[in-house]
């Protein structure tokens, strides 16, 4: 029965650990603060990635950051991929940034059995994670506009996560055609 006991308290540590936030004390990102800018190779080893302050030519950008080990973000995944098939094509890019250190061969074949097609690259020094201060956490999603600032910032897996962006999305494409 102790056993037992210790091992429960030991998984509920573990599931706290990974939702509890930022370590040492620091801050979320924030609605308004500048967007860490980054370099990161495509989890396929097609291309380098550079993200710096102006994005394309899109008024928003949406970045996506998880890992591999956490069932919630490969379920927010699938919500994220049917954002992109109706926001992708309005000229909106998705990138997604993995954080695992490993097992990108299961990383790659989750994407390609979940039909997930938005670019992925592989943050495997977790800069760009601990740089959103999105590495304790295990799903993490931002919308960035033009200038590279953020508009929207959600750490965890919210149940409306397709209803919050869409509203984000659209309220950026107003923006865009007045």
């Amino acid at each position: 029965m102790l056993v037992k006991s210790i091992i429960a308290c030991l998984c509920l540590a573990v599931v706290m650990g990974c939702a509890k936030g930022p370590s040492g004390g620091q801050e979320r990102i924030k609605v308004g603060d500048d967007a860490p800018s980054f370099q990161l190779s495509d989890i396929f080893g097609m291309e380098d990635f550079r993200f710096g302050k102006v994005v394309h030519n899109s008024n928003a950008t949406v970045i996506v950051i998880w890992s591999m080990a956490c069932p919630n973000c490969r379920e927010a995944l699938t919500d994220v991929q049917r954002m992109y098939e109706a926001y992708g094509s309005k000229g909106i890019p998705f990138i997604g940034v993995n954080f695992d250190r490993e097992n990108t061969q299961g990383v790659r074949a989750f994407l390609k059995a979940e039909g997930i097609d938005f670019t992925t690259l592989w943050d495997s020094a977790t800069r760009t994670a601990r740089a959103y201060k999105a590495y304790d956490y295990t799903f993490s999603i931002f919308v960035l506009d033009r200038a590279g600032k953020i508009i929207l910032a959600q750490y965890d897996h919210p149940p409306d996560l397709t209803v919050m962006l869409s509203e984000k999305l659209d309220e950026v494409l107003d923006f865009k055609s007045e």
